[in-house]
């Protein structure tokens, strides 16, 4: 993750006092409500090329034999797997 906690908890409550300030905005839910959904979306956001990185890394596992004797290159096969799940899901890194 590429933000602090701390730094995360900061920019959500930023968030909402800006919000806040807004004559156009009617919040829901009680400020500590709205600063922990933000909270989650960022962190969830920030995670994932994490989660996706694992999830290619588990893939290559199935075919670790090959890539141990030498006939696929581990980064090369990596990076490829990675680019064609970006593009068949629709991430935005």
């Amino acid at each position: 993750m590429k933000l602090s906690e701390a730094r995360i908890d900061v920019l959500s409550e930023r968030i909402v006092d800006v919000l806040a300030d807004q004559d156009d905005v009617l919040f829901q839910a009680p400020d500590p409500r709205l600063r922990q959904a933000i909270r989650e979306i960022m962190i969830d956001e920030l995670t994932v090329e994490e989660r996706l990185d694992a999830e290619v890394r588990a893939l290559l596992e199935q075919h670790r034999s090959d890539i141990v004797m030498g006939r696929l290159n581990y980064d090369e096969v990596f990076r490829r797997v990675k680019q064609r799940l970006i593009r068949e899901r629709g991430i935005v890194l």
